[in-house]
Order: C-alpha cells, then sequence, then structure tokens
C-alpha cells in the first residue's frame, strides 16, 4: 500500500519534524530528517560537485549532485538546477551507521556503513545564491576606493578592480606609501606623490609633472616604465621631470583581480519517493559555503 508522508518547511523549527516511515514488517522506523545547524560540504569532480549535510549523528544524509558551471559563480545571482534528471539531482540517504566524509568524497563508496533506505528526488529544484567580492589586491582596500563606479583612468575597470588605478602602467601598489617612515603600515598615509601636486601617484598620470604622461615613459616599450633609466642616479625617467622623452605607449599592460564567491543552496519543492513511500520538502535549506570558490580574472584594458 502507498503511503504518503508530507514534511511541509515553514520554518527551522519544522526542520525537526519527525517523519515516520512504514516497513515492510509492520515495524515503524522513526527517521528525524534534521539538518538544523548541520555544516554543508562538498565533493567536486570534472563533472559535477556533490553538496551533502548529515545530521547530528551522520546516520542521514541529503545529496544534491549538480553540474555547476564555475564561471557562473563570477558574478553574483541565483542559479537554478531542475532535479530528478540524468545532469542533476538529489537523493536522502538513511545508514546503519555514521557516515563521514571519505564515504560521500570516495570515487568507490565503502562497504561501511550500509545504506538501509534511499530516497530519490523525482522533481524539485536547487537554488544557489551566489555572493561575490572582487578585489584587487593592491594595497588599497575597498571601502577606500569609494565609491564603487570610480573609474579613474576610464579604462573600464572600476578602481577596486584595477590594480593599476590611474592607468600609468606602474602598478598601484608601487605607487603607495612604500616606505611606511611613519610605521603605521597604512599605505595611504603617505603615498608617493612626486611631483607634489597634491596628486598621489597612483591616481597620477604624470607622476613626475614634466608634461610626458608616465605610460609614455617607456622608452624600451615593454609596458613597464619602472625600468627605463636616461640618468640611473636620478632614477627611472617617469619620476624624474629632467627627462622628458616621450615614446607613446599604445597599450595597457595586464591586468588581473580576485574574485571570491560564497554560496547558500536550498532545495524547493522537492519530492522524494522510495517503495511507494513519499516524502515532500517544499524548502530545504542544505547550507552555506563561505569562500566556495576563489579565482583570479585576467583582462588587459584598451588604451583609447
Amino acid at each position: 500500500m502507498k503511503r504518503k508522508l508530507s514534511t511541509t518547511f515553514i520554518s527551522h523549527l519544522l526542520l525537526g519534524l519527525i517523519i515516520f516511515t512504514a516497513c515492510d514488517d509492520g515495524d515503524v522506523a522513526v527517521q528525524s530528517f534534521d539538518f538544523e545547524d548541520q555544516p554543508l560540504s562538498y565533493c567536486d569532480s570534472d563533472q559535477s560537485i556533490l553538496f551533502y549535510v548529515r545530521n547530528s549523528s551522520g546516520t542521514e544524509a541529503v545529496l544534491a549532485d549538480l553540474t555547476v558551471n564555475l564561471n557562473n559563480l563570477l558574478n553574483p545571482g541565483i542559479l537554478n538546477y531542475d532535479l530528478a534528471g540524468n545532469t542533476n539531482n538529489a537523493t536522502y540517504r538513511i545508514f546503519d551507521d555514521s557516515a563521514g566524509p571519505e564515504y560521500f568524497c570516495s570515487a568507490i563508496p565503502p562497504t561501511s556503513p550500509n545504506v538501509v533506505e534511499q530516497f530519490t528526488a523525482i522533481s524539485g529544484r536547487a537554488e544557489l545564491l551566489v555572493v561575490v567580492s572582487k578585489d584587487d589586491l593592491d594595497g588599497v582596500l575597498t571601502d577606500d576606493e569609494l565609491p564603487l563606479d570610480q573609474d579613474t583612468d576610464g579604462d573600464g575597470l572600476f578602481d577596486y578592480i584595477d590594480f593599476d588605478d590611474d592607468g600609468d602602467n606602474v602598478p598601484t601598489a608601487f605607487e603607495l606609501d612604500v616606505f611606511n617612515a611613519d610605521g603605521d603600515n597604512n599605505p595611504l598615509t603617505n603615498p608617493l606623490d612626486t611631483d607634489q601636486d597634491g596628486i598621489p601617484n597612483y591616481l597620477d598620470p604624470d607622476d613626475d609633472g614634466d608634461g610626458i604622461l608616465t605610460i609614455d615613459e617607456d622608452l624600451n616599450a615593454d609596458l613597464d616604465p619602472t625600468n627605463d633609466f636616461t640618468d640611473p642616479s636620478a632614477g627611472p625617467d617617469y619620476l624624474n621631470a629632467a627627462v622628458a622623452l616621450n615614446s607613446l605607449q599604445p597599450l595597457y599592460r595586464e591586468h588581473t583581480y580576485q574574485v571570491v564567491s560564497s554560496i547558500d543552496l536550498t532545495l524547493l519543492d522537492l519530492v522524494l519517493t522510495a517503495a511507494g513511500q513519499e516524502v515532500i520538502k517544499e524548502v530545504l535549506f542544505m547550507g552555506s559555503l563561505p569562500n566556495f570558490l576563489t579565482t583570479t580574472v585576467t583582462q588587459t584594458p584598451i588604451r583609447d
């Protein structure tokens, strides 16, 4: 006889709702289906990512095997995956003993613990909420590069993801308070200002004020003005106002910035079945994974 068991998630309190499943011998097995406050874990492979959460004893687990394109995690938003297919699926497993991470992440699952019962999703969807932070790691905190849409050099990269804010092909990190003479370890306290015009070098396209843009004081054309010396005793040409040699450079150097993605995983409208039984969860929050993906984006702006 088919017995329908429905648990509706209204709040976190209902995660502790007991599910009764009928056994063939007439006994009643009691399962908690309680994953509240349990950490979300994952195993990845070339094809998919297996997310799983266990109950406190490790004898129950919900698994979601999703084919995730990591490029879709580089921008904030919500990603949806239909379940119950060959590509994405979800299961609820009951074990005869505690199942550790090695059970889920082994290429060949160990023989113990045994799966007592498995419910498989026939419908539902997985929702990934993606939260993204970006940083150019140039030594200036994002909060000090406000507003976020500020683009000092107009190269199409906002300052907080532009490791060369003024577009002079000298990285911002080389133009801050690099000497730290005051000992406060604050790179913005006394940033370099070679021409003393009140504009720090990291925001000044002509650092020495000689009328030639720093990016164009690059006689060897290697996109690095710091290694061009007409008078080595006076330093590089871009910091020497006595040298004003113009070598027009049409290119910016390659830029990189870091992207860190955090995710929340929720299963919605989930219907799980096993041997004529059915478990329904309208909402099952599986958990969060802060800093799930850290990657470096490479981009070369075009100089107008």
